[in-house]
C-alpha cells in the first residue's frame, strides 16, 4: 500500500478522537501566552503614560508655584509705585479694585469662549 500525499507534497493530517484534546489543550496554551503577552504590554504601556503625566503634572505644579510666587511680588511692586503718590490704604485699594476687575473680565471672555464652542 502507497503512502498517499497531499497536492502540496504533505503527509495528510489523520485527525483521532485521540488528538481532539491534545489540540485543545495547545490552543488552550497558546489563548494564555497570547493573554499574557498582551497584559505585559499593557502594563508597560501604563507605565510609561503614568510616568509622563507624572512628570506634566509635576511640570505644572512648579509652574503654578512660580506664578503665584511672581504674581505676588509684581503686585507687591505695584502698591509700591502706587503708595509713592498716594497714601498705603489708596494704594492696596486700587490694586485690589484693578485685580477684581480683571478677574471679572477674564471669567466674561472664557464664559462667551465657552458658550460659542458648546453652540
Amino acid at each position: 500500500m502507497a503512502d498517499r500525499m497531499e497536492a502540496n507534497g504533505a503527509h495528510p493530517v489523520i485527525v483521532t478522537d485521540s488528538t481532539w484534546p491534545k489540540l485543545l489543550a495547545e490552543t488552550v496554551d497558546e489563548v494564555a501566552r497570547i493573554v499574557r503577552t498582551e497584559i505585559r504590554l499593557a502594563a508597560a504601556s501604563l507605565r510609561r503614560m503614568f510616568e509622563n503625566q507624572a512628570e506634566r503634572v509635576m511640570g505644572a505644579l512648579f509652574l503654578l508655584v512660580a506664578l503665584v510666587y511672581g504674581s505676588m511680588f509684581l503686585l507687591g511692586g505695584v502698591v509700591l509705585l502706587i503708595h509713592q503718590w498716594l497714601a498705603w490704604w489708596m494704594a492696596f485699594g486700587i490694586t485690589g479694585i484693578v485685580i477684581i476687575v480683571a478677574g471679572f473680565t477674564f471669567q466674561t471672555i472664557m464664559a462667551r469662549r465657552a458658550a460659542s464652542k458648546s453652540s
